[in-house]
Order: structure tokens, then C-alpha cells, then sequence
């Protein structure tokens, strides 16, 4: 008997890396947080880094760091793959925050 496949959702997802990353770094880690997202079989639409993101002040210090590199990321995904995504990001040292929301059709 086939089981059955929720539709990919679309999602939200907010990182905040590192303030203390190279430019080449930094690239390095949105490519594979979106290399992340393909693996759990989802699809990137949208990459934001640029303004208002970017570099931001924190509102309190997070680990010893007083800033963050604030990376906005929006995607579809089927719902299983947002754990392993999620995981990922736990354990990735570059990331010292995240945030995933499912966004309203």
C-alpha cells in the first residue's frame, strides 16, 4: 500500500552565522545551509543577505559574539525534511541561530 507524501510546504528560515567569517567563508556556509535544504529534497527560491540583513548588531550578546551575519533564506520543502534540516543547523558551528516558520498559503 503507497504511502502517503504531503505536498513540499513553503518555509521561511532565518540564520544567523558568525559575525567573525571571511567573505569567502560566509559564502561557503549559505551555499551549503542551501545544500541542506536540496539534500531534504527541498527547492531555494529566495536567498536575502543584502539589505536590511546583512551584518546586525545583536540585541544581546549570543555566545561571546555582539553581532551576526543575518541570512534569509525561503524554500519549499516536503514537512520530513525540516527535522534533518533543522539537525544540520544545530550542529553546523557556524550558525549561531535559526529560525524556521511555514508560511501561510
Amino acid at each position: 500500500m503507497p504511502r502517503y507524501q504531503p505536498e513540499p510546504r513553503p518555509y521561511e528560515l532565518m540564520v544567523l552565522f558568525r559575525p567573525d567569517l571571511a567573505e569567502d567563508g560566509l559564502d561557503a556556509a549559505i551555499e551549503r545551509v542551501s545544500s541542506l535544504i536540496q539534500e531534504a529534497g527541498g527547492t531555494v527560491t529566495n536567498i536575502k543577505r543584502d539589505t536590511p540583513w546583512g551584518r546586525r548588531r545583536l540585541a544581546y550578546p549570543i555566545q561571546r559574539f555582539q553581532d551576526a551575519i543575518y541570512v534569509l533564506y525561503h524554500f519549499t520543502c516536503p514537512p520530513a525534511g525540516t527535522r534533518d534540516i533543522e539537525r544540520e543547523l544545530r550542529l553546523n558551528e557556524q550558525v549561531i541561530r535559526h529560525l524556521m516558520v511555514r508560511l501561510d498559503e
